[in-house]
């Protein structure tokens, strides 16, 4: 991403940063032009130290989640078929693996043609995976959906939690809770929905429901 300065930014930030006093001094007469290049010289490193800083921050986009058959997996790359689209990714080196049984895996037990839960994070050009689960084919024929986001609201009489996805902050999604649904962290340890706290960060896998209220299958906790 490529970040444009502007001469008004330019000036907050050259003032957000205290200069030295030995420069911070107003130029008088007996200011010498080396004296003048050195305030120059330390403006402009300042100037330089926060663009990067700004940039590093930009670079890594939140984490996204992925349903789809492995096409291809070899060393640090991963191919998925996802809804007749493919999608690339690098495995980072702290990827873990997850079996159907929510037991960890080495990544030499994932295969072409295994149906996984994808959850990835992309900073610069690359998407990295972060976590690979194995899901059930059978479930995946009952128009899963996947979606990250932050809780909202949770309602202990009902079960319900209203979710709402990092891609579209002006949707809610009122997602259902019930016996069946697994609510585990991202290191696959159990938890109840008690556990579960407003504002949040999961990745929930549902299905579609009735009256805008959709069954959860999977919550997974991201913080």
């Amino acid at each position: 991403m490529k970040f444009y300065l502007t001469p008004l930014l330019l000036l907050a930030i050259i003032f957000s940063f205290p200069l030295n006093s030995t420069y911070a001094q107003t130029p008088t007469s007996g200011t010498t032009i080396e004296e003048i290049q050195k305030i120059r010289e330390v403006i402009q490193q300042k100037v330089k130290d926060k663009l990067q800083e700004i940039n590093q921050t930009q670079a890594i986009n939140p984490k996204k989640a992925y349903v789809g058959v492995i096409t291809e997996i070899n060393d640090n790359i991963l191919k998925i078929n996802a809804k007749d689209k493919v999608y690339d990714f690098t495995i980072s080196d702290d990827a873990t693996f997850v079996s159907l049984k929510l037991n960890k895996i080495k990544i030499t037990d994932l295969k072409v043609g295994q149906n996984v839960l994808v959850l990835s994070l992309a900073k610069d050009d690359l998407v990295y995976v972060k976590k690979i689960i194995l899901v059930d084919p059978a479930t995946l024929e009952n128009k899963k959906n996947v979606s990250v986001g932050k809780l909202a609201d949770i309602s202990t009489t009902t079960s319900v939690l209203i979710l709402i996805p990092i891609n579209n902050k002006n949707r809610e999604l009122q997602i259902k809770v019930d016996s069946k649904t697994n609510i585990i962290t991202r290191d696959n340890k159990k938890l109840k929905f008690s556990d579960l706290k407003k504002g949040q960060k999961i990745t929930c896998i549902y299905t579609n429901g009735q009256n805008s209220t959709y069954p959860a299958l999977q919550i997974i906790t991201l913080d």
